[in-house]
C-alpha cells in the first residue's frame, strides 16, 4: 500500500466478539428512521410534514392540492409496477404555528402525533424553491443503489397550482427513487457525465434514455454533439405512445409495445407508464441509474428489495387502493429523567456534576410546554418527581432541584438498569399531562457489568412496545479499556435514540470541569434528540480555556444573519473565584463590550451568563476576553448560543449529522461496509455548499502506557464521487473512515461556511460508534472507484484524445494508488466482465482527489470503441470498475474542405473532457478548426524560410570550395614539375631530441602551408591509414623543418591530379617490419576509391603485427594508455624509420598543441601568419588519430633503402617510441 493510508489506531486484542455479522444485518434492517411497510401491495405509515414557515392562509389549498397530487402518484406506482405498489395510509404532520384548532376545513378533526416530525418525515413540503429542481418533488439520496433514501422534498407552489397529474408523476418517480433506490435513466442538459445524446456502438448518435419506443432518435433539431441540445420524442413517437391509450385495436394496429417506458426517464410524458426491465434496458447508455447501479435495469433493482422478496405484493388482480389521509399536530414531548445514583457516584465530584447538570437543563434548556419527570435507580428504582409540565421558573427550580443530595451506598454492581426502566415506562403510561411522545435520557456510570444480550432484547421489546426512544449517556466511563458490544448502545439505537459518552477525568479529590461540561453537552445533544434541532438555541461557539496559562483567554465566535435573538455567552467554571473581573465582548463593529453590568451568577450550575439583546447582536465575527485565573488542573469553558431571528419568510440554517450504521455498530472483518459519516447543510432547501466540514473520531479509554487516544481530523467531501457521496454540491458532505480498530469511538461534526456573506459555524455530535470484530492484519482495502473518466477527441490534432479523471486513493480516497488498468473494447459489456485489451503508458496515479489528464494518439477512425479502468495499491487490491467512456475519432477529410464561415461558438460537446463544474478542460480542445491551421500555417512556413536560406548558404560554400581546390590542385601540379629549391639563408637552428637542427622561424614560415588548407575533405579522408599505428614526416621542400643534411628532392608528377606521379615507386614501407609490409611490386593503392575496405587495408595485429614482446609497449606508462589512444603528445617522443638516401625522416619532441590548429599539433615555431605564397605545395597528408602531432608529406620511395640496416638504437627504441612512417 502507499505510505499515505487511511485513518487508523492502535489495535488491542480482545478475547471475545460481542457482535456476529449476522446480529448486525438483522438490527440493521429493523432500525430506520421511516415506518412505512409495504402490506398487499399498499404502502402504509407515510408520513408527511409540513413546514412550520407556512401560512396558514394556505391550507385549503396545500390540502386539497396534497390529496390530488399523491392520488394521482398513487395510480402511477400501481400502473408501472404492474399493481404491486399504491399508496394507502398517509399522515399529515401541520404545522404547531397553525395553532390547536384547524384553520381550514379540509383538515378535518386533528390528531395528536405519535412519533411524526418534520426530521423523520417521508415527504416534506416547504414554503421555498430549490435552486436546481425548483416546487417539483426531488430526492435526497445519500446512500447507493438498492438503499432507501432521506426524504422526497416539493415546493407548496406545485400543489397550490392546477398540475395534479404532472406532480403525482414526479412525486411517483421521486418516490420509487427513495424507497427503492433506483435513479434517473435520461440524461441531462449540460451534463458531461449524463449527456442527452450518446455514440451508439455502430457510431450513430441516440437519445441517452430508456425507452422501448423504436422511432425515439436524436433530436433532429440541433446537434447531437451538444451538450444543450436537449431530449425529445419525434412526431412518431408521440403519435405511437397516445395509440398505446387507443385501445387493443390502435395498440395492434400500429405495433406498439405492451407499454411505453421508462417512468424513471421521461416522467413528465403522460404517454410513458411503464419501468425497464431486462429486455428494453439500455446498458451500455451513460445515464446515472446505469452507473450507481452497474447496468442492472430498474426492474432488477426493485425485485432484489425486501418488498418484493419471498413472493410478497406480488402481481396480482388486486384493484389501487384508496388512499385514506390523517392530519395530526405535533404535541410537546414528555421526557423522564433516570439517574443511576449507585455508590458509583459518591467518588470526587461526580454526583455534585449530575445534580448541577439536571438542574441546568431542566431550568434552563428544557423549552416551555415540554413535560419533565425524575426517576433514580440503584437495585431498585424510585421516582424523585413525577412527570410536571414546566410552566414557569418555580415550576422548573423544583424539578431541577429534586435530585437526593447524595447518592446512595449501593455497589454498583447491584444496579438495576430494567427495574430504572420500567419505572420510567410506568410513568410514562399514567401520565395526564399530555399525549406526547415519550423519551427516556438515562445517565449511568460505565464499567463493571455490562448489559447482556438477554437483558438487552428486553429492555428493546418493552421500549418498542411502549413507543419510547432512550438516549443514553455513560457518566462517567470508568473503564480504561472499555469493550465495544452491542448493549446499551444497540437497545438505545434501535428505540431510535443514541448514546453519548463522557470520559472519567480528575485529579485527587477533585473531578475535572472538563467532565462537567461534557455532561451538560450530552445532555444538551439529548435534548436536542427530543425537542428536534429548530426547537432548541444554536450552539455556535463551545471552547475550552486551560488554567495556568495565560491570565487573559481570548477567543472568537461567528453569528450568522440568520441568528441573533436571545443571544447568551456563558462561562462555566469549577469555582466562582477561577474567572476574573475581566470579560469584555467586541462587536464585528470594533465595539467594545464591558459586561460588568450585564453578568449574571449562578453559583448552583458554576455559570456566568452575559445575555445580548437583539439589536446588539450583529451578523460577524466577534471576539472576547475572559480573565482566566483557573488552576493548572481546571480550566474555563466558553459557550455561545443563540435563536434565529423573527424574519417573515427569512430560510433558516439547518445541519444534521449521520452515520452509515444507524446502530452504531461496524464490523471491522467486513471491509465492504466501512464506517461513513455524513453531513447535510441547508438554508431553507437550498443546499450550502463549499463549507469545512470536518469529523473528529476520538478512540475511547487508554493506551497500553496510560495516555489517552489521540483523535483524528476527517475531511467530509461533497464531490459526488460516490464513494460515499453520491451527488456533488447537493449540501450533503460525506467519507469513508475504514481501518478502525475494535473499540469505542466518539464522533463530532464540526461545520464553518458561509451565506450572505457572512460565516457561519454549527457543531453536532454523533454520539458513539462501536466497532467490534477483528481488523485485518493485512491491507486489503481497495482503491476507491473512478466514476468521473472522461474522453475527449481534441479537435484538430489528428486523432488525439484526452482523457481525465479524480485520483481514487490506495485505501479508498485515501493516500495514492500504485498504477492504474486501462482497458478498451468494442463491447461494453465486455469491460464489465473483466475483458478488453489492455491500454498501456497511462501516467501513475496522484494522490486523492487530484484530478489526472492523460492525451493520446488513437489509432482507430470511424470506430467507437469503450474505455475503463481501476486502480491497484501495492498490495495488489483492486478497484472496481469505473464508469465506461465511448470514443469516437471521426475519420479525417480525404481533401481539405474549403473554411467553413465564422460561427460563434457553441456550447461544449458530450465528448469534452471538462468536467461537470468546469473544471479539466484540455488546452487545445478551446481552439477551433481555423485556430489551429493558422497557428500551424505560420509555423511551417517560419520553418521553410529558415530551411531554404540554410540551403543556398551551404550550396555558396560549396562552390566556393571546390573553385578553392581546383586552383589549389592546379598551382600543386606546376610546383612538382620543377625541383625544389633550397633557401640559402636560415635562421639559428633550434635541436631537436635527436640531435638534429630545426630551421629559424623566418626560414619556417616563408612557404608553409597547412595541409588543412591545401586539401579538400574527401582527398583527406581517402589517405587515411590504420588508427593504429599513423605516420609522420618532416616536410622536404624550400620551407622544410628537417635539418639540410636530410633534404632530397621530389621527382615529377605525371600528372595534374596524379600527385604521386608512378603510383608503383610510393608502396607503403617500413624498415622496422620489412616481414610485414609489402614490397616495391605491390603497387600501394592511391586515390580512396581504390583503397581496400575497412578492415581489410592494413593488417591487425593478430595479422602480422608483432605482439607486444616483439616490439609494441605492454604497459600503459609506456606510450600507449591502456585504452589504446596515443598519450597526450606533449608527453612523449615519436621517431621515425632509419633515415636513407632517398627516405627522408626526422626525429622530433612534439609541443602541446595548442600551437597549431585543432587535431594538428605544430612545430615549436610554426606560426599560421608566415604562410609564403611562393611556397611549393605539398601532398595530401594521412589524417592522424586525435592527437597526432602533424600529417606527413609524401615522399620518393627509393627502393635501395630496404637494403639498409636499421641502427640496433632505433630498433631498441620501438618499445618506448612510436615509429611513425609516410608515404
Amino acid at each position: 500500500m502507499a505510505e499515505s493510508r487511511a485513518p487508523s489506531w492502535p489495535s488491542r486484542s480482545t478475547s471475545r466478539v460481542a457482535l456476529v455479522a449476522s446480529l448486525l444485518a438483522t438490527l440493521t434492517a429493523c432500525c430506520s428512521a421511516s415506518k412505512v411497510v409495504l402490506r398487499n401491495n399498499g404502502y402504509e405509515g407515510v408520513v408527511v410534514a409540513l413546514e412550520d414557515d407556512l401560512p396558514s392562509s394556505l391550507c385549503q389549498d396545500i390540502a386539497l392540492g396534497l390529496e390530488r397530487t399523491v392520488r394521482a402518484a398513487s395510480a402511477v406506482l400501481f400502473a408501472a409496477t404492474s399493481g404491486r405498489t399504491s399508496f394507502r395510509d398517509v399522515t399529515v404532520l401541520v404545522p404547531s404555528s397553525w395553532g390547536p384548532s384547524p384553520p381550514c376545513a379540509a383538515l378535518g378533526t386533528l390528531g395528536d402525533a405519535a412519533g411524526e416530525s418534520w426530521e423523520a418525515a417521508d415527504l416534506r413540503v416547504s414554503k421555498g424553491r430549490h435552486p436546481q429542481h425548483g416546487a417539483r418533488p426531488w430526492t435526497l439520496h445519500s446512500r447507493g443503489c438498492g438503499h432507501r433514501g432521506d426524504y422526497v422534498s416539493l415546493g407548496q407552489s406545485s400543489l397550490t397550482a392546477n398540475s395534479s397529474a404532472l406532480t403525482g408523476r414526479q412525486l411517483a418517480r421521486a418516490w420509487l427513487e427513495y424507497r427503492y433506490g433506483v435513479f434517473d435513466e435520461a440524461g441531462a442538459q449540460g451534463s458531461a457525465a449524463h449527456p442527452p445524446h450518446y455514440r451508439a456502438p455502430d457510431g450513430t448518435w441516440k437519445p441517452n434514455v430508456c425507452t422501448n419506443l423504436p422511432a425515439v432518435a436524436a433530436n433532429p433539431a440541433c446537434d447531437p454533439a451538444n451538450l444543450t441540445c436537449p431530449l425529445s420524442l419525434t412526431n412518431e413517437a408521440e403519435e405511437q405512445a397516445a395509440a398505446e391509450d387507443g385501445g387493443e385495436a390502435e395498440r395492434a394496429k400500429r405495433s406498439v409495445p405492451s407499454g411505453v417506458t421508462s417512468l424513471m426517464g421521461l416522467p413528465d410524458d403522460p404517454a410513458v407508464t411503464q419501468l425497464c426491465d431486462e429486455g428494453s434496458h439500455a446498458r451500455e447508455a451513460p445515464t446515472r441509474h446505469n452507473l450507481l447501479c452497474g447496468g442492472r435495469s430498474v426492474w432488477e433493482v426493485l425485485r432484489a428489495s425486501p418488498d418484493f422478496q419471498n413472493s410478497r405484493n406480488n402481481e396480482g388482480e388486486l384493484e389501487e387502493n384508496d388512499v385514506a389521509f390523517r392530519y395530526v399536530r405535533a404535541q410537546p414531548p414528555r421526557i423522564v429523567l433516570l439517574i443511576d445514583d449507585t455508590d458509583v457516584m459518591n467518588v470526587q465530584k461526580r454526583w455534585e456534576f449530575v445534580r448541577k447538570a439536571v438542574r441546568k437543563v431542566v431550568t434552563y434548556d428544557v423549552p416551555d410546554g415540554h413535560s419533565v419527570g425524575l426517576v433514580v435507580f440503584d437495585s431498585a428504582a424510585a421516582t424523585k418527581y413525577p412527570l410536571t409540565r414546566l410552566t414557569d421558573g418555580a415550576t422548573r427550580e423544583k424539578v431541577g432541584s429534586s435530585l437526593p443530595r447524595n447518592p446512595s451506598r449501593e455497589p454498583h454492581h447491584k444496579r438495576c438498569l430494567l427495574c430504572g426502566l420500567r419505572e420510567a415506562l410506568r410513568m410514562l403510561q399514567q401520565d395526564n399531562t399530555g399525549s406526547g411522545e415519550g423519551h427516556i435520557v438515562l445517565v449511568t456510570a460505565g464499567g463493571g457489568e455490562p448489559l447482556d444480550a438477554a437483558r438487552a432484547d428486553e429492555a428493546s421489546r418493552a421500549l418498542t412496545a411502549a413507543g419510547v426512544v432512550l438516549h443514553a449517556i455513560v457518566y462517567p466511563l470508568t473503564e480504561k479499556y472499555p469493550t465495544p458490544g452491542a448493549g446499551l448502545e444497540t437497545v438505545a439505537a434501535l428505540s431510535g435514540g443514541r448514546t453519548y459518552i463522557v470520559p472519567d477525568q480528575g485529579i485527587g479529590a477533585d473531578s475535572k470541569l472538563s467532565m462537567y461540561y461534557n455532561l451538560l453537552d450530552s445532555l444538551y445533544t439529548a435534548l436536542a434528540g427530543v425537542t428536534g434541532p429548530s426547537v432548541l438555541p444554536v450552539k455556535v461557539h463551545a471552547a475550552e480555556h486551560p488554567g495556568g496559562r495565560v491570565a487573559v483567554s481570548q477567543g472568537t465566535f461567528a453569528l450568522d444573519p440568520h441568528l441573533g435573538a436571545d443571544t447568551v455567552f456563558a462561562i462555566f467554571y469549577y469555582h466562582v473565584t477561577h474567572v476574573g473581573n475581566l470579560i469584555h465582548l467586541v462587536s464585528p463593529q470594533g465595539q467594545v463590550i464591558d459586561t460588568a453590568n450585564m453578568q449574571k451568577e449562578d453559583a448552583n450550575i458554576n455559570m456566568i451568563t452575559v445575555r445580548l439583546a437583539e439589536a446588539q447582536a450583529t451578523a460577524g465575527q466577534w471576539h472576547y476576553k475572559v480573565e482566566n485565573r483557573a488552576d493548572s488542573h481546571q480550566a474555563l469553558y466558553v459557550q455561545v448560543t443563540s435563536r434565529p431571528r423573527a424574519r417573515t419568510g427569512a430560510p433558516h440554517v439547518a445541519v444534521r449529522a449521520w452515520t452509515s450504521h444507524p446502530l452504531s455498530l461496524v464490523n471491522a472483518s467486513d471491509i465492504s461496509r466501512p464506517l461513513a459519516l455524513f453531513a447535510e447543510a441547508r438554508v431553507g432547501v437550498a443546499p450550502i455548499e463549499g463549507a469545512k466540514v470536518t469529523a473528529t473520531v476520538t478512540r475511547l479509554g487508554y493506551t497500553d502506557n496510560g495516555t489517552k487516544y489521540e483523535p483524528i481530523q476527517v475531511i467530509l467531501l461533497d464531490n459526488g464521487l460516490t464513494g460515499p457521496d453520491m451527488a456533488r454540491a447537493d449540501g450533503v458532505y460525506s467519507r469513508y473512515v475504514p481501518g478502525l480498530a475494535a473499540a469505542k469511538y466518539s464522533v463530532r461534526v464540526d461545520m464553518e461556511g458561509e451565506i450572505e456573506g457572512e460565516v457561519f459555524t454549527r457543531h453536532v455530535r454523533l454520539g458513539v460508534v462501536d466497532v467490534v470484530g477483528v481488523l485485518p492484519a493485512l491491507d486489503v482495502i481497495p482503491p476507491a472507484r473512478v466514476v468521473d473518466l472522461r474522453a475527449s477527441v481534441l479537435a484538430g490534432s489528428g486523432g488525439r484524445v484526452a482523457f481525465s479523471w479524480t485520483a481514487p486513493g490506495g485505501d479508498l480516497d485515501y493516500g495514492v494508488a500504485d498504477r492504474y488498468v486501462v482497458m478498451a473494447s468494442r463491447d461494453p459489456a465486455q469491460l464489465r466482465e473483466g475483458g478488453g485489451r489492455l491500454l498501456e503508458g497511462w501516467p501513475a496515479p496522484l494522490p486523492a482527489p487530484a484530478l489526472q489528464q492523460h492525451t493520446l494518439l488513437w489509432p482507430d477512425f470511424g470506430v467507437v470503441h469503450y474505455v475503463a479502468l481501476y486502480a491497484v495499491d501495492e498490495q495488489g487490491n483492486t478497484g472496481a470498475l469505473s464508469n465506461v467512456v465511448s470514443v469516437f475519432v471521426p475519420a479525417p477529410p480525404s481533401t481539405t474542405p474549403a473554411p467553413p464561415p465564422a460561427l460563434p461558438p457553441v456550447p461544449p460537446a458530450n465528448t469534452s473532457a471538462v468536467r461537470e463544474g468546469g473544471a479539466g478542460e484540455p488546452v487545445l480542445a478551446a481552439l477551433d478548426t481555423r485556430q489551429l491551421a493558422v497557428v500551424f500555417g505560420c509555423v511551417g512556413g517560419f520553418v521553410a524560410l529558415v530551411a531554404l536560406v540554410a540551403c543556398y548558404c551551404l550550396a555558396a560554400h560549396r562552390r566556393q570550395r571546390k573553385s578553392a581546390q581546383a586552383k589549389k590542385a592546379h598551382e600543386v601540379h606546376e610546383a612538382y614539375s620543377v625541383a625544389v629549391a633550397t633557401p640559402t639563408k636560415l635562421g639559428p637552428p633550434q635541436d631537436f631530441p635527436d640531435g638534429g637542427k630545426a630551421p629559424a622561424k623566418d626560414a619556417l614560415g616563408k612557404d608553409y602551408m597547412s595541409p588543412v588548407e591545401s586539401w579538400s575533405a574527401s582527398q583527406l579522408l581517402s589517405s587515411r591509414h590504420d588508427p593504429k599505428r599513423g605516420s609522420l614526416s618532416a616536410r622536404s621542400d624550400d620551407a622544410s623543418d628537417h635539418s639540410a643534411s636530410t633534404k632530397k628532392s621530389y621527382g615529377d608528377s605525371s600528372a595534374a591530379n596524379d600527385f604521386y606521379a608512378d603510383t608503383s615507386a610510393y608502396p607503403y614501407r617500413h624498415d622496422a617490419f620489412l616481414g610485414h609490409y609489402p614490397g616495391p611490386a605491390d603497387q600501394y593503392p592511391v586515390p580512396s576509391d581504390h583503397y581496400p575496405p575497412p578492415g581489410h587495408a592494413y593488417p591487425t595485429p593478430t595479422d602480422g603485427y608483432p605482439a607486444p614482446s616483439e616490439g609494441y609497449p605492454t604497459t600503459p606508462t609506456d606510450l600507449y594508455p591502456s585504452e589504446g589512444f596515443p598519450a597526450a603528445a606533449e608527453a612523449r617522443p615519436y621517431v621515425s624509420s632509419p633515415p636513407s638516401e632517398s627516405f627522408l625522416s626526422v626525429s622530433c619532441e612534439m609541443l602541446p598543441p595548442s600551437h597549431g590548429p585543432p587535431a594538428y599539433a605544430a612545430y615549436p615555431s610554426y606560426d599560421a601568419s608566415l604562410r609564403s605564397s611562393t611556397s611549393s605545395k605539398v601532398p595530401p597528408p594521412i589524417p592522424p588519430k586525435p592527437k597526432l602531432v602533424y600529417t606527413p608529406e609524401p615522399y620518393i620511395y627509393d627502393a635501395h633503402a630496404h637494403d639498409a640496416p636499421a641502427p640496433a638504437s632505433l630498433l631498441a627504441a620501438e618499445k618506448r617510441v612510436r615509429n611513425i612512417t609516410m608515404v
